[in-house]
């Protein structure tokens, strides 16, 4: 019989495990055909797959009896250095006052994203047979940096884990895991049709198809078609860890998250024990983090990180599911009172409108652009994004800086916006002004803002508090 102790360390050893396979092939939307780890490496890279939860294993050992959403929004500020989509912008939100309520919704495309869905293992752990806890912290966690979509597969995968952690099996736990889940939520669904395919009979490749015809998505990072992948390899792995994480990766899309919860998921129902060996030995057991994680103990080996989430159980007070964690969120704060806010002039009116980066107010897309003023006090560099589906332009005191084409992907990242749509300029400190010219059918447009590290930065003269430490790469 698989003790407690068995199951977490072959949860953290799957989840090292489909993150290394499924860090190359991230972000190939194509159907991949990995047979092992291409290249194969010596040790398991960092990321944020279980950085973030070394960050919640901290905060978790210097907790009193119980976490907050404060509690959270502080690790964020102080630990987690990373400019990534959601996670960028959560850190934005929070260093200009946006209430920790507000702070996963407020103007983030992104918060449907990856990147809350990853970190549910660590409450499965914690929390081995209380789903309901479980889900509770799950919700908390994601709801930082996510909207509802995030919270879904965060809470999804931290309900089944939870049970499975505790003996049940796999089939038992999803369909527990899936009643958690508001029905209208595109994760639900997505869920739905991929267990229908199962169930039908379906093979694999052609369910996958079919998923994808309905819930695919230009951003690889896309929650409830990831989400979906990682139960779709789930289903069809057939309780065999290398099927299972083989199809995770070869899925394509958010690929290393797909492959290390699903190694995670899968370690925890076999313990390392029903792990290939030659998964284990190319990476060994060493825990490795990225620049982005600050200022915590992180464990050095996969023994110590066992040993320190069992030393937990029990610590965190449960807290029981409340539902309430799908209504719509409070009102939204008002911008203009929000340190980094800047005046927005629409085309033909003199009418300001507050807005601070990102993705533009209603009142300039339908006037077809606007201008706005740009207060510089240093010569650093920055990095200017502008990207509209319909195309755009963006000068700087008449010089035209980008010339977005129509029909680029909408993805508004600092880190990945798509090419012709992000210049670095360098301007000497001053005032400029910054036009914009969009088609006046626009419905999506952005411009962003981001300093050499690619963190959001304010297009006013005063600094914002808790900037990132995150170095260039």
């Amino acid at each position: 019989m698989k003790t407690l102790e068995d199951r977490i360390r072959g949860c953290w050893m799957g989840k090292s495990i489909g993150g290394t396979l499924g860090l190359p092939a991230e972000g190939r939307m194509e159907r991949q055909h990995f047979t092992f780890y291409d290249p194969v490496p010596t040790v398991a890279p960092p990321n944020d797959d279980l950085e973030l939860q070394l960050v919640w294993l901290h905060l978790a050992e210097n907790a009193a009896s119980a976490l907050t959403q404060d509690d959270f929004a502080r690790a964020w500020l102080d630990h987690i250095h990373y400019m990534w989509d959601e996670y960028g912008r959560c850190r934005w939100n929070l260093r200009r006052g946006v209430p920790v309520a507000q702070a996963g919704t407020f103007e983030n495309h992104f918060a449907s994203g990856m990147g809350s869905p990853i970190r549910s293992e660590i409450w499965a752990c914690l929390f081995p047979g209380d789903p309901g806890s479980a889900a509770r912290y799950a919700a908390m966690d994601a709801s930082l940096d996510h909207g509802a979509e995030g919270i879904a597969g965060e809470v999804f995968f931290s309900v089944l884990q939870s049970l499975i952690a505790a003996g049940d099996s796999l089939e038992g736990a999803i369909d527990t895991a899936a009643r958690y889940l508001p029905p209208e939520s595109e994760t639900a669904r997505a869920i739905a049709l991929t267990r229908e395919s199962h169930r039908s009979g379906t093979d694999p490749w052609s369910a996958r198809e079919r998923l994808l015809a309905q819930h695919g998505d230009e951003n690889f990072t896309h929650a409830p078609l990831n989400v979906a992948l990682t139960l779709w390899a789930l289903c069809h792995g057939d309780g065999d860890f290398e099927k299972t994480i083989l199809l995770a990766v070869n899925g394509g899309y958010d690929t290393d998250c797909t492959a290390a919860t699903a190694g995670a998921t899968l370690g925890l129902m076999l313990g390392e024990n029903g792990i290939p060996p030659r998964w284990i030995e190319p990476i060994g057991e060493g825990v490795f983090i990225g620049p982005g994680i600050l200022g915590i103990d992180a464990p050095q080996t996969l023994t110590a990180l066992t040993w320190r989430t069992l030393a937990l159980v029990g610590k965190l007070r449960p807290e029981p599911w409340d539902a309430a964690w799908w209504n719509a969120p409070a009102a939204p704060p008002d911008l203009a009172t929000l340190p980094g806010t800047v005046a927005l002039e629409p085309f033909g009116s003199r009418e300001a409108v507050a807005w601070a980066n990102g993705e533009l107010p209603p009142e300039i897309k339908r006037a077809g652009g606007g201008t706005w003023l740009w207060e510089r006090t240093t010569d650093e560099p920055r990095a200017l994004i502008c990207l509209a589906r319909r195309g755009a332009r963006l000068f700087l005191d008449d010089r035209l800086l980008i010339e977005c084409p129509p029909g680029l992907p909408y993805v508004p990242a600092t880190h990945r916006s798509p090419e012709g749509s992000c210049v670095i300029v360098a301007p000497a400190p001053g005032r400029y002004q910054v036009r914009l010219q969009l088609d006046p059918s626009e419905e999506e447009a952005s411009v962003i803002l981001a300093y050499p590290n690619r963190h959001l930065a304010p297009w006013t003269a005063g600094e914002l508090p808790d900037p990132a430490c995150l170095p260039m790469t």
